[in-house]
């Protein structure tokens, strides 16, 4: 077979090889320079209050709670939702009325953030 048959032989030459090398190197430092550093574009939720006072507003119950069928999104609509532990009630703002009632000691929620 001669050497015009298959000229992809001639990619396997030493300087073929080092100027390859060499200029993919460059191109991609070179690409690597006009990269901006990435913001972190998560919603940052504001830290959960813990408080003995809902809003005043119009009282939505939390259905039953199961976790198979449910899948909350995360937009942030504030609730304030009311838990039950034992005997212990409390009220604690949630990022929206799924994420709300995502816990089997949700009671209720209404809408807007725990006073």
């Amino acid at each position: 077979m001669s050497t015009l048959s298959k000229p992809w032989l001639s990619l396997l030459k030493p300087s073929t090889l080092a100027l390859s090398l060499i200029i993919t190197f460059t191109l991609g430092l070179a690409g690597c320079n006009n990269i901006s550093p990435m913001t972190d574009s998560t919603p940052t939720k504001p830290p959960a209050s813990n408080t003995n006072q809902p809003p005043q507003g119009i009282v939505a119950q939390c259905p039953t709670f199961d976790p198979e069928k449910t899948m909350c999104t995360a937009q942030y609509d504030p609730v304030c939702v009311k838990t039950q532990v034992g005997s212990v009630i409390s009220y604690q703002t949630a990022g929206n009325a799924c994420s709300a009632c995502s816990t089997p000691e949700a009671i209720s929620y209404v809408k807007g953030e725990c006073l």
